[in-house]
């Protein structure tokens, strides 16, 4: 580098789309690059064609108790990608079995309960006074 010269730092520089494969069909997404090429993508990584558990992301949403249009936001926020109210019906579709013969399974007569916590107080430990924690453990039985 030469005095006349500024050192730049790396930074984005554009984007690139890139073709997925879902469980859903194809998917495509744009991803930042860098000036040094030193960026690793978090949720789809360099050259992998394939987005899995992109039903469980969608499927995690839905448990939450988000709407579909909310899902929708989240995923054109967070990816960057336009998501059909379709595709959302089907993947919750998929498990609205399971979750009705959850919510009509037996329940048991009785469920332990273990109930933990800690109180910080002070306690004299030779000439100085530190605090330490004393737990306490709850069973209902």
């Amino acid at each position: 580098m030469t005095q006349g010269k500024k050192l730049i730092e790396n930074r984005r520089n554009g984007k690139t789309t890139k073709a997925l494969r879902t469980s859903q069909g194809p998917m495509t997404v744009e991803v930042p690059r860098d000036r040094e090429g030193s960026f690793e993508p978090q949720i789809v990584p360099k050259h992998q064609r394939e987005f899995r558990s992109f039903d469980d992301k969608i499927l995690s949403m839905y448990a939450l108790g988000l709407t579909t249009g909310q899902i929708q936001d989240h995923l054109k926020d967070i990816y960057a990608v336009e998501v059909s109210p379709e595709l959302l019906s089907r993947v919750t579709d998929e498990v609205k079995e399971l979750v009705s013969e959850w919510r009509g399974r037996a329940l048991e007569a009785f469920y332990p309960a273990l109930f933990l916590d800690a109180l910080r107080v002070n306690i004299r430990d030779g000439a100085t006074v530190v605090k330490k924690p004393v737990y306490l453990a709850l069973a209902i039985v």
